[in-house]
């Protein structure tokens, strides 16, 4: 049935007819199955719509926007054994809690860091660890989370648990860095058997390589046994979230014993339970309404979203799929969303989806080529392998950002197939009018509207070999199968402030003047950034380049692969009407030359998005925008402390600049959690030396804790 409705599409196509009278449309080739790629992705070894705004007739955003470049400085803060725990842009490894003022990074460890208690040496590249800072990036403290010589870790994502508490904790001590993702079994890269969930309070001794003990860490096979409120799922890897609620959650598929495919998805919440220092979690199950191929499968991609608000009162899960019903132009894979307004308790779903026979949304429809059964009608499909987010803004409206292509045949076997173009096969014809155009559409809980944010010069180049682009992905072959590489792509992702009101798209291009014959292949990636304001629903004019580094030379320019954006960043400054200054972290992950499965460097920046032209020295990027208390000056002053010379011997100070007069306590610490001295001091406004005598101390590894009030700060001392 398959190939005879392929014949039919292609005889279509060759006939070159189409629904209306525009420019020149280019002829679509050979057909591309976009659930191939879902299958072998994971193998190791108020705001305005654009409908009333002219369409680009070049490749240029819809305001014509001016590209400026910021330049922000990178740093190697660790690396993996390999890039794999980086590779999917639908995880969320790397946020930055608010309350804190923290950045935490979850991935898989770096070769030369050690476990304990020792695992297999195999198992170790699927060891979990944590990277915590709390200046920006400046400085950065490990802590083990996750591993085990049964199931070996893979494709982390966590975050930071603060626990809710009034007024709000502002101690780094008091919370808890969780993470979850899943497993695969010894000595099998492929085959996912279990899902693992690991936390640690990030106190003072626990900045260690030492592995959780259960419940805090633990691992529960696919085929269970389960414990009570949780449903057998698999790769528990999506969107974790931590909200103001103190619930953290992650997606996860829910597979049955008949198909390969998930029949469902999993929603895992994780509630700190005091009694076990440690997290429990349940889940809630969506099945979405979709078609069914003759081969029972559903026609939807398990790559799911969610967004919750900065309270956890209303949350949005999204799932990219083929509604059963759907007629006309909303037939292909698009968005089926779920809106709560109770933190979960129950959900609603979005009984149509957006409605592209409505011609509100004709402008979305204008780019695509028509290639189906039907002639006259095209079809939006959700461009996910390119990736695709969401996050909730100020109204508690959802935003889904992504790009469009169209549906190549509506048959229920079919849905996920798309068309190329050329001889290269490019998913894109990469002409005028008919570039990869980026949306947003928006949702709040009964209407849809959108907006057409950027457009794109490039596409990624295929991971098989039997995909286009294959040839030019600068990525070495995986050892174990010369025919398959790495998946590149834009990794589509947004990151608001805290309060909702600016909302920042990113995603990553490369100039085809920099490929061979001009190609579009996103080889040569930098990252990009367009800047939404809520309150007034404009689209900033400039688009921002943020990977010219002054880091090291080259090392992130042109080579930002697999980068990843918090899903919070912060506003910096609004002084001027030129535009805002946004604070946001980023990382970057390659390898030099780029092999996929030897040492991979994760590069991180604290990037500042300056649209006011504002001079660095007065952006204040690590504390909050408007005044402070007395706790926020005490937590920063403690977290901002010094201790030099380091190493030291005989004696070390200890330097804290506080904002008003403070009493200063100062601990030092061994490996074993034991305090061995301790300092105290009336700290007066300004800059405090405070000394300490370590000569009678042994040589090694200590820690130097600063409480200040009730904030606390810890740094390493090394005493020689």
């Amino acid at each position: 049935m398959k190939k005879q409705i392929f014949i039919g599409i292609a005889l279509m196509a060759s006939f070159g007819i189409y629904s209306q009278s525009r420019k020149p449309i280019p002829v679509p080739g050979q057909l591309l199955n976009m659930k191939q790629i879902a299958n072998t992705k994971f193998n190791e070894s108020n705001t305005a719509s654009s409908a009333n705004l002219p369409f680009p007739d070049n490749d240029v955003s819809p305001e014509a926007a001016k590209e400026a470049t910021v330049i922000n400085t990178w740093n190697n803060f660790t690396s993996s054994m390999n890039i794999y725990g980086v590779s999917i842009s639908f995880t969320k490894p790397l946020q930055w809690n608010d309350d804190l003022h923290a950045v935490s990074f979850v991935y898989r460890k770096s070769p030369t860091y050690l476990m304990s208690p020792a695992q297999a040496s195999q198992a170790e590249t699927g060891g979990i660890v944590a990277m915590i800072s709390g200046d920006c990036g400046a400085t950065w403290d490990s802590t083990a989370l996750y591993s085990d010589d049964t199931y070996w870790g893979r494709y982390p994502s966590g975050a930071i648990y603060n626990p809710p508490s009034t007024p709000t904790n502002t101690e780094i001590s008091n919370a808890y860095i969780v993470a979850a993702g899943p497993a695969t079994s010894s000595g099998n890269g492929v085959t996912w058997v279990a899902n693992w969930y690991s936390s640690k309070q990030l106190g003072i001794i626990n900045y260690d390589n030492v592995i959780p003990s259960p419940p805090a860490s633990t691992v529960f096979p696919t085929l269970g046994p389960y414990p009570t409120g949780m449903t057998r799922h698999d790769f528990s890897a999506y969107n974790f979230t931590s909200t103001d609620d103190g619930i953290v959650r992650v997606l996860a598929g829910v597979t049955d014993d008949n198909t390969d495919s998930d029949t469902a998805v999993a929603l895992m919440k994780g509630i700190f339970n005091s009694t076990t220092n440690s997290f429990d979690w349940t889940d809630t199950v969506f099945d979405p309404p979709t078609v069914t191929a003759s081969d029972n499968t559903e026609q939807w991609i398990s790559r799911p979203l969610m967004a919750w608000n900065e309270s956890g009162t209303v949350g949005y899960l999204v799932i990219m799929g083929a509604r059963t019903g759907a007629v006309g132009s909303n037939i292909g894979f698009q968005p089926i969303v779920y809106k709560t307004t109770n933190s979960g308790g129950s959900w609603t779903l979005d009984p149509n989806g957006i409605d592209f026979n409505s011609p509100a949304f004709g402008d979305v429809l204008r780019p695509i080529v028509t290639v189906n059964e039907d002639s006259t009608l095209e079809v939006p499909f959700f461009m996910w392998p390119e990736g695709i987010d969401v996050t909730v803004d100020a109204n508690n409206k959802l935003h889904i950002f992504s790009t469009i292509v169209g549906t190549a045949s509506m048959h229920p076997d079919s849905l996920a197939f798309i068309s190329s173009f050329t001889a290269d096969r490019f998913r894109w014809p990469h002409t005028n009018l008919f570039q990869p155009y980026l949306y947003d559409f928006m949702y709040d809980g009964t209407n849809w509207s959108h907006m057409l944010v950027d457009s794109m010069l490039s596409e990624g180049p295929g991971q098989l070999s039997t995909e286009a682009g294959y040839g030019i992905n600068p990525w070495d072959a995986d050892p174990t199968n010369s025919n398959q590489k790495i998946r590149l792509a834009a990794r589509l992702q947004m990151s608001r402030t805290p309060d909702g009101k600016y909302i920042v798209y990113t995603w990553t291009e490369t100039d085809p003047v920099l490929v061979t014959n001009n190609a579009p292949w996103n080889i040569y990636p930098n990252i990009k950034t367009r800047v939404l304001n809520v309150s007034t629903g404009a689209l900033h004019p400039v688009e921002i380049s943020i990977t010219d580094s002054t880091g090291t030379p080259g090392a992130v320019k042109a080579k930002a692969f697999f980068h990843y954006v918090s899903p919070k960043c912060r506003l910096s400054s609004t002084v001027t009407a030129n535009g805002p200054v946004i604070s946001i972290p980023v990382t970057v992950s390659n390898s030099l030359p780029l092999s996929q499965a030897t040492k991979n460097k994760h590069w991180f920046s604290w990037a500042t998005l300056n649209f006011g032209n504002v001079p660095d020295a007065n952006i204040v990027i690590c504390k909050p925008a408007d005044d402070v208390g007395i706790a926020e000056n005490s937590f920063n002053s403690a977290i901002n402390s010094l201790v030099f010379p380091n190493p030291a011997t005989n004696h070390a100070t200890v330097s804290v600049n506080l904002v008003q007069s403070s009493k200063i306590r100062i601990e030092m610490i061994n490996a074993m959690g034991q305090v061995i001295s301790t300092v105290q001091a009336n700290g007066n406004n300004g800059i405090n030396e405070i000394k300490l005598d370590i000569s009678g101390v042994s040589s090694g590894i200590y820690f130097v804790n600063v409480k200040i009030d009730n904030a606390i700060g810890t740094k390493k001392l090394i005493v020689e």
